[in-house]
């Protein structure tokens, strides 16, 4: 039964909603306050990537152990060197921000032998250390570096870079830094004779005797290893990077430890520890 008052409810609505409303609203204002919220939360995700990943079941079960361990470089000049390096700077932060102390993290020292089996023991739960990657399908690595280490030659006296042509190289075998003397043979297709071995220390022997021209070697090892007399090259042929590695069950701590190191090299962090243990270098 329609009535004054049904009239005027019915008159109301046409008033309110006429035919062309959708075309009378303000898009561009919403739109506008739309893309704002969204830049809005994607910086406050940015900034606080970490969040996500501290408050789920694995890191729970970490903190209720009480304990990271964590292996490191036995001595490598600014990553490990008596306890004090970039390594254990790393070790420290990463004790604070899942612990909330600096004291959370077991520091083992490991080499590049021993790494693979410490782990799978069960002895150490990640390794940071002068590694790029763990071969085999069981470990995971963080997909940012937490370092970038310039891959220099050195000798008693060290071949220009235009004369690397002729030049006789050595480099340990299976290495990151085998990979990058490779490629940098590949792309000037020189002369360049590359020679490889088993240990650094055949590699010096061999320096030594005069066997080969010089050794190429990540910075920071070179430094660790260099003898009275040699020099380093004042430029590198490439960089090796290195990873936070961890079984991959560690899934939710690489991402964690990958939040942080980007957040830390985005707020200076990284840069500032680089600065401290003298590893910074400006490639040629």
């Amino acid at each position: 039964m329609e009535t004054k008052f049904n009239k005027k409810v019915q008159k109301h609505r046409r008033r309110l909603l006429p035919n062309n409303w959708q075309e009378k609203l303000p898009l561009r204002p919403v739109l506008f306050l739309l893309g704002a919220l969204l830049v809005l939360f994607l910086v406050i995700l940015v900034n606080q990537p970490a969040d996500s990943y501290l408050n789920n079941a694995e890191i729970d079960v970490l903190r209720k152990k009480g304990t990271l361990r964590v292996g490191v470089d036995e001595t490598v000049y600014g990553l490990n060197e008596n306890g004090v390096g970039l390594e254990p700077a790393l070790c420290g932060a990463l004790s604070q921000v899942i612990f909330n102390s600096a004291d959370g993290c077991e520091i083992q020292t490991v080499t590049r032998h021993t790494v693979t089996w410490q782990m799978s023991e069960g002895n150490i739960d990640i390794a940071v250390m002068s590694l790029d990657k763990l071969s085999g399908k069981n470990y995971i690595a963080t997909e940012t570096p937490f370092y970038r280490d310039p891959c220099v030659l050195m000798g008693y006296t060290v071949p220009a870079k235009a004369d690397l042509g002729e030049a006789r190289l050595a480099v340990l075998h299976n290495t990151a830094a085998s990979e990058v003397v490779s490629k940098y043979q590949q792309d000037e297709e020189n002369g360049l004779a590359i020679v490889t071995y088993a240990a650094y220390y055949d590699m010096l022997v061999a320096l030594r005797a005069g066997s080969v021209d010089a050794v190429c070697m990540p910075r920071t090892v070179a430094l660790s290893h260099r003898d009275r007399g040699m020099v380093l090259s004042d430029y590198a042929l490439g960089t090796v990077d290195y990873h936070v590695i961890a079984p991959k069950e560690q899934k939710d701590l690489i991402s964690l430890i990958d939040s942080q190191l980007i957040q830390w090299a985005g707020d200076g962090t990284l840069r500032g520890w680089y600065e401290a243990y003298d590893l910074l270098y400006d490639l040629d």
